[in-house]
């Protein structure tokens, strides 16, 4: 069971374009610019135009709100959205760029969002009108053929991230329409209500949309613009320091929280606002913290706007926005953290895992929270650990992997099969070892060079999807070598497994190996091997996946080969009761201890409900792949 994934929309452009370089242009595509330029009021007005000024209302995820921007040619860029409970802002000076997370923590931006954000400013600044293209590449897109013959379509291709692609409408010479894509995600952004500003024409509506996810949509009204003789390159720098909102408890820059290890999952005790302490997942593959809507609802939390979250191989999941007073996360001698105004997304959590946890879970802890502090997690002791990165110096004995963000998630280098090589997101967050993603399986044709592999269905914001699963030779991180590792191959082409920038996400069940550091502040991942280093990787010795649905604990997955299939299980028996104990007396933690940590050879006795009629089942217990 993966937990599912939030990839909040933290930021606004006018256009979100990011990739080549060596300028070129072809004839064709030269005809077009400059029969643009002839209708856009000429070269001499838009030289003018190299310093610009914006102002602007803004429609997104339901809310209101505004924004203004400044940019400055080639490579400066200033933007503030304020939408809801929202105020987002970026800055961009050449190759450094920096912007704030939801709750305000300046971010500095890197690794594959780096080169996407150069090449977004490089279009916000036109660079592709340059004489030399700005150093991009222009061509006729021929690809791309549009059916009424209205457009000419160029594909834009900057020297750092993503080309795009513009569509030039025939009869007015305007880009009308900019087609890019964000990893699996295409961006459509649409320009209307033409205005001439100093003899150049501008689009002072542009609405961006993402296909299939329709509350994402995107509209900006530009109220004002103007060409000033200059913006100061200060308006371009972020603040030196932002507010943390982040107390200490008890012992000032450190705080250890013990944890419950449950179905893979690490599980926090965190209160809201004063309450009650409650169960919360900690994922570092969030990126944005969570809370779930039937307890939002009975805390009294307030929210507002309607988003279409990104899951594992969805993008269906609803999400509304709130504002926290108060996180707190703190052990039973009053050790912890306590953080301030945190902005939250609001989503049913509960609805995929509650049944394969047996347990409420009221939220996740986030990027917002993780990303403030210098995690060590030690899976064998069951204990966080938090630290000021101001005081932080690392005193273990493991070793430092570079790792750079992508969407506020950790990622680091990877080689499978001594071969196959990408980066991966870091995610505690996910049950499996790795999975890989379908744009990597494909290219490396990996489902047709292992021996076996496994169906298997996991959850997500969306709800259940299929990957399979093989025992692939080794995984490589770092100096680290995982012999005979269980990895999950993806086939989805939606959603987060689908994912074209990363070769997957690595899960607690390679984590889990080690005592883990996370640096965010120095991109630094530490990893120190751990009691379960050298353990070989099994899937349940039963091979079967309980749900519990209200009081019933059923059979949610049998798999093919496995003891459970075996015995006679089927999905949608009701179990009763395992080895003479009713299954109401057992948890998730002791079901885990029968079947994950079984002996092969181990007879089960199993009695299930099915059509309305006992039935009594043997298993035998045994490793499924």
């Amino acid at each position: 069971m993966r937990a599912f994934r939030i990839f909040f929309a933290a930021h606004v452009a006018l256009l979100i374009v990011p990739a080549l370089a060596c300028a070129t242009i072809t004839p064709e595509a030269k005809a077009v610019i400059d029969r643009y330029f002839e209708a856009a009021g000429g070269r001499s007005a838009w030289d003018k135009k190299r310093v610009v000024h914006f102002t602007g209302s803004l429609t997104a995820y339901g809310m209101q709100g505004t924004i203004e921007g400044w940019r400055k040619g080639p490579d400066k860029e200033a933007n503030v959205a304020v939408v809801g409970p929202f105020t987002i802002r970026d800055w961009a000076d050449g190759n450094r760029i920096t912007r704030t997370d939801p709750s305000g923590k300046l971010v500095r931006v890197d690794g594959k969002e780096l080169e996407d954000a150069i090449g977004g400013v490089w279009f916000d600044n036109d660079c592709w009108l340059q004489s030399d293209q700005g150093g991009g590449s222009i061509a006729v897109a021929r690809a791309m053929t549009d059916s009424s013959k209205t457009v000419t379509v160029l594909e834009v291709q900057p020297p750092s991230g993503r080309k795009a692609y513009l569509e030039f409408d025939r009869k007015t010479g305007l880009v009308v329409r900019s087609r890019t894509r964000r990893d699996q995600v295409d961006i459509v952004a649409s320009n209307s209500d033409f205005r001439k500003v100093d003899g150049w024409t501008t689009a002072f509506k542009t609405v961006q949309e993402v296909p299939g996810m329709p509350a994402n949509t995107v509209t900006i009204q530009v109220e004002h613009v103007d060409f000033p003789a200059d913006n100061p390159d200060e308006r371009f720098a972020p603040p030196s320091t932002s507010e943390s909102g982040l107390t200490w408890l008890k012992t000032n820059g450190t705080a250890h929280i013990p944890f419950q290890y449950i179905g893979r999952h690490v599980w926090l005790r965190v209160a809201i606002n004063g309450g009650a302490p409650a169960d919360f997942m900690f994922d570092t593959g969030a990126s944005v913290s969570v809370i779930d809507s039937t307890y939002a609802a009975a805390i009294g939390l307030k929210t507002s706007g309607s988003i279409q979250a990104m899951g594992g191989a969805s993008s269906s999941g609803r999400a509304s926005f709130g504002t926290l007073d108060v996180l707190r996360v703190v052990s039973s001698d009053q050790e912890g953290v306590e953080l301030h105004g945190l902005k939250v997304a609001v989503i049913n959590v509960n609805q995929m895992m509650q049944p394969f946890f047996f347990r409420p879970c009221a939220g996740i802890v986030g990027f917002d929270v993780i990303g403030q502090l210098i995690t060590r997690i030690d899976f064998d002791k069951s204990e966080i650990t938090f630290v000021d990165p101001q005081a932080f110096k690392y005193d273990g004995k493991g070793t430092a992997l570079p790792m750079t963000l992508a969407g506020g998630v950790p990622t680091v280098n990877i080689k499978v099969d001594g071969a196959y090589e990408g980066g991966a997101r870091v995610d505690i967050g996910s049950d499996s070892v790795l999975d890989l993603h379908t744009p990597f399986v494909k290219k490396n044709d990996l489902l047709a060079k292992v021996d076996k592999s496994i169906v298997t269905a996991h959850g997500g914001v969306g709800g259940m999807f299929e990957s399979r699963l093989a025992r692939m030779k080794s995984i490589e991180i770092g100096p680290y070598r995982i012999a005979e590792p269980l990895v999950g191959l993806s086939s989805t082409d939606q959603g987060v497994l689908a994912s074209e920038d990363y070769a997957g996400n690595i899960g607690n069940g390679l984590l889990e190996r080690f005592i883990v550091t996370l640096d965010y502040e120095r991109r630094q991942l530490w990893l120190e091997p751990g009691a379960r280093y050298a353990k070989r990787d099994h899937l349940s010795m039963l091979g079967v996946q309980f749900a519990k649905v209200g009081d019933d604990f059923r059979v949610a997955q049998v798999l093919e080969g496995s003891a459970g299939e075996h015995a006679g299980l089927v999905v949608g028996d009701t179990v009763t009761m395992i080895d003479g104990r009713p299954v109401t007396a057992m948890d998730r933690e002791a079901l885990d201890r029968q079947f994950e940590n079984g002996k092969p050879g181990t007879k089960v006795a199993i009695t299930v409900i099915r059509d309305g009629k006992p039935k009594k089942l043997t298993a035998k217990l045994k490793d499924t792949l």
